[in-house]
């Protein structure tokens, strides 16, 4: 709504300047996140001026407020497609059911074509849920970064290409002229986009998943299409026939067939695996929080681990704690979770605390097989979930200097090394990596 009625007194590469250059001030106090500056020019030509010089040009070009706000949540659609593509993940059944049922309703909806819905604002609007689309993939490897002050440096981007756009479709002298013109409704509108929008609506959005699982999150998202609708249909009158109405549904439903978590318990994660050399889907791996009773899996799991190698197996002086699973792993003083293929644990991984602000990172493992998947990344991040349910604030570890695998995966999750520590007496002569991260 408040796009609509800027656009009133701006054209959209106005609004867009105008837009980040608000959302951009903080920049002067807060510092810039440790990200080099190629990667912040990338994820902010997408993330923020590629998707919303397409929003603003789409409703400028016959495109309701209203669907614009459904249209733009097809980045989730996009996002998943451009995953396979950049990291090579592959799309769950319940996911592709998702994109299906949503591609089936944009094509219902690009039927309604005319009246008030014009092809190219239709275009437009994919092309910034694309935009938006692939500024996801840039952010995914991003971990522990402040959510706003990367927020603010990314509002720096967006103003140079969309003043060069002005100046070429307005002229040199327009967006004065149009600021001195413009009522103070579009205005308003103006600062809400850049204050509220953009760096208050991002940074709460981004520190909510930081805090809990995505899965509970993300659900979220889908109040934004009927949010959207309705104020539309109430400011502007705008009226949505049967069949845009079932196309619309469609998107949404498909939507939230790919956001909404698949099952009841908000540990469990399906993660399915495909091997490498073969076409044919790989076996279904189930998540789920272990007990005493699956301390002898893990240590078999383990002893797999040492013997590929190498290393001397004695468990009950390589793995003490799993020998009294409940003095560490049981609530209160910490969680365990184990990865299973059929009867078989295949993956685990245990969090113990510390003191009141910290936890350990124990016994990460998998099966060869397993590993540079994915497996590894949701076993930490089950264990961070559960730390930010408990209010713990920061998580440490220790590695096994030979283990280059585990350490690229704790870089990539927002790890940092803080050390080295050579164990006494241990049978496998073992140096370690320390890591730690915020939690």
């Amino acid at each position: 709504m408040a796009t609509r009625i800027g656009l009133d007194s701006f054209s959209p590469p106005q609004l867009t300047a105008l837009r980040f250059l608000i959302a951009a001030a903080p920049a002067l106090i807060l510092p810039r996140p440790p990200l080099a500056w190629p990667v912040l020019v990338a994820i902010g030509a997408t993330l923020f001026a590629g998707q919303f010089l397409l929003q603003f040009f789409a409703i400028a070009n016959g495109l309701p407020p209203g669907l614009a706000s459904l249209l733009v949540q097809t980045q989730a659609l996009f996002t998943i497609l451009f995953a396979v593509v950049a990291f090579r993940e592959t799309p769950t059944r319940r996911q592709l059911t998702g994109v299906a049922v949503s591609f089936a309703g944009l094509v219902l909806i690009l039927f309604t074509v005319g009246h008030d819905l014009t092809a190219v604002g239709f275009f437009l609007a994919l092309g910034s849920a694309i935009s938006w689309g692939v500024g996801n993939i840039l952010v995914k490897h991003t971990e522990d970064v402040d959510m706003l002050g990367l927020i603010v440096w990314l509002s720096l981007v967006p103003p140079l290409p969309a003043l060069a756009l002005s100046l070429v479709l307005d002229g040199p002298f327009a967006l004065v002229g149009a600021i001195v013109d413009s009522t103070w409704l579009a205005l308003a509108a103006v600062l809400y986009l850049g204050l509220v929008g953009t760096i208050l609506a991002y940074a709460i959005w981004g520190r909510l998943l930081r805090r809990y699982p995505a899965a509970t999150v993300a659900p979220f998202a889908l109040l934004v299409p009927f949010v959207g609708a309705i104020a539309s249909s109430l400011v502007f009158g705008e009226r949505f026939g049967a069949l845009r109405l079932i196309g619309m549904a469609l998107v949404l439903v498909g939507i939230a067939v790919i956001v909404l978590p698949a099952g009841l318990s908000a540990w469990r994660q399906t993660l399915v695996e495909r091997d490498e050399e073969d076409t044919e889907a790989g076996p279904e791996l189930s998540m789920w929080p272990a007990t005493r009773d699956d301390a002898s899996g893990v240590i078999d799991l383990i002893g797999r681990v040492y013997a590929e190698y190498g290393f001397v197996w004695e468990p009950r002086v390589e793995v003490p704690d799993l020998f009294r699973f409940e003095e560490h792993y049981e609530a209160p003083r910490g969680a365990f979770f184990v990865v299973r293929e059929a009867d078989v644990i295949v993956g685990s991984v245990g969090v113990e605390r510390v003191d009141g602000e910290t936890a350990e990172l124990h016994r990460l493992y998998l099966d060869a097989r397993l590993r540079g998947r994915g497996t590894g990344r949701a076993l930490v991040q089950a264990a961070l979930a559960w730390c930010r349910s408990e209010g713990i604030r920061r998580m440490i570890l220790w590695s096994d200097t030979r283990f280059d695998q585990a350490h690229r995966l704790y870089t990539r999750l927002g790890f940092s090394q803080t050390g080295e520590r050579t164990l006494p007496g241990d049978l496998n002569q073992t140096r370690e990596y320390g890591f730690a991260r915020p939690v």
